[in-house]
């Protein structure tokens, strides 16, 4: 009897002890799927947050997005509503080749077909296709206009050149028998219900069209946004000037994301993405194919993207096609060797952190040291015109010592090489001729017109000096 109630009074104990250890012990799940992209795009939005801040940008607008939902958006600096239009830049070019896919679905156009079928007045229409138009292998020039376009380059080669979209657009009108604004409205942005998205100047801005930026030594001024005046300008709505919010990018980019959304069939999606791309080469290379380029290496997983550019502002738009994800970003300031920069790591930076890698940092200090290093060369360039005038009293004291005629020349001629060399110095080693200097990079641009000039006119002086000293001395 004894033993039976020592073991009970046991059994009792044990059992006591083990529910108590069960009712004090924290059961661990494993963490959920929502609870990662919780964490993911918090840290996205400080990583933001501090890019923002460091690369000194006005406004900024982001959208994130899957298939079917909006995964992310949040506007930073003075950007306040993600339905706030932001001008695309070239990304307007993916609009203008979804236009096109359209029309070769409808049997109205054939990407192989030459422009003159459609154009019968383009010049050297017989030699270009529709598809090196969208893949710019058509051999026409990148600062050429539909005022002077013509084949300089050898086709087959990627030369990105404005030009070619501007010719897209042009057909899109002929074929359609519509204006491009009245066509891309229609067709596009009325069925995909991007109601703050345009290709108008006029209805940007009732659209509520953000006020933009350049870039000024350093400084960020507010400056009236360039819109194309005519056909004939550099770039053209068809090539970079729609305007759009992020939250209707979001919606844009989930038509690829869906196949179409019944806009274009999913074999237009992958013959835009992947079907007649052309291989180029840089630092990050890529393959180009209409209106998007895809990246593999060295990334993990391929990403499609294109980015924007006006005097303004910049955007660029994302596409990680394996996990369904697409990016939209967009900004109010054109600062194009600095900030601009600091834009296209802040996009790539999202890009790795959605591929689970760390993402490129923008240190605090960056952006100031950027600008020091640029400003000391362009002042460098300012001051020496600068004492080439200042030093006249001591040129005039040398010629009225006697100085040899080839040495009172030489200040002279120095002069006249630093003239041309500074003016030379944009479309030689940049690549870029003075006008577009003049619009997206305009302190340089002003920097050199001034420092020529002032070499010049040091120059002409000199030479008055030089030459009535050499008739008086005549006499």
């Amino acid at each position: 009897m004894n033993r039976k109630i020592s073991l009970a009074c046991i059994t009792t104990l044990f059992a006591v002890c083990l529910l108590n250890i069960l009712c004090n012990t924290q059961l661990v799940y494993a963490k959920s799927e929502t609870e990662e992209e919780t964490n993911t795009y918090s840290d996205i939005d400080t990583y933001l947050q501090t890019c923002v801040k460091n690369a000194h940008i006005p406004s900024l607008s982001v959208t994130i997005v899957d298939k079917n939902k909006v995964l992310f958006s949040e506007n930073y600096g003075d950007c306040e509503n993600p339905d706030t239009p932001f001008l695309l830049g070239s990304v307007s070019k993916s609009f203008t080749a979804v236009c096109i896919m359209q029309l070769v679905e409808q049997k109205k156009i054939d990407l192989s077909a030459n422009i003159s079928t459609y154009l019968p007045d383009a010049t050297d229409g017989e030699k270009i296709t529709v598809s090196q138009l969208l893949n710019h292998t058509s051999g026409l020039g990148e600062y050429q206009t539909l005022e002077d376009y013509k084949i300089i380059n050898e086709q087959g080669i990627h030369i990105y050149a404005n030009v070619n979209y501007s010719l897209l657009g042009k057909i899109i009108e002929a074929v359609s028998g519509q204006s491009y604004n009245d066509y891309i409205t229609e067709n596009v942005f009325y069925p995909l219900q991007l109601s703050h998205t345009a290709a108008t100047l006029d209805e940007s801005k009732k659209n509520g069209l953000i006020d933009g930026y350049t870039n000024y030594w350093g400084i960020h001024i507010k400056n009236r946004h360039k819109y194309p005046l005519s056909e004939y300008s550099w770039i053209t709505v068809p090539a970079g000037y729609i305007s759009a919010s992020t939250n209707d990018l979001g919606k844009y980019l989930q038509m690829y994301l869906n196949g179409g959304n019944g806009i274009i069939s999913k074999q237009s999606i992958d013959t835009m993405f992947y079907g007649d791309t052309v291989y180029v080469d840089g630092d990050i290379p890529f393959w180009y194919g209409y209106g998007w380029a895809t990246v593999r290496e060295p990334l993990s997983e391929p990403v499609l993207r294109h980015s924007g550019l006006v005097e303004t502002g910049t955007s660029c738009i994302f596409i990680l096609p394996e996990r369904d994800i697409a990016i939209a970003i967009a900004s109010n300031v054109n600062d194009y060797f600095v900030t601009n920069n600091m834009m296209d790591s802040l996009g790539w930076g999202m890009v790795l952190m959605l591929l689970d890698n760390p993402p490129n940092e923008i240190t605090g200090n960056a952006y100031l040291m950027s600008h020091v290093q640029i400003n000391l060369i362009m002042m460098a360039v300012l001051v020496t015109a600068i004492l080439s005038l200042c030093l006249l009293l001591k040129y005039i004291q040398r010629i009225k010592q006697g100085k040899k005629f080839m040495v009172a020349l030489f200040p002279i001629l120095l002069d006249w090489l630093l003239t041309v060399f500074i003016l030379l110095l944009v479309p030689t080693f940049f690549e870029t001729p003075l006008w577009v200097a003049k619009s997206f990079v305009p302190d340089v641009f002003i920097t050199v017109v001034i420092s020529s000039t002032l070499f010049f006119v040091s120059s002409l002086i000199k030479g008055i000096i030089l030459y009535r000293y050499i008739i008086q001395k005549a006499k």
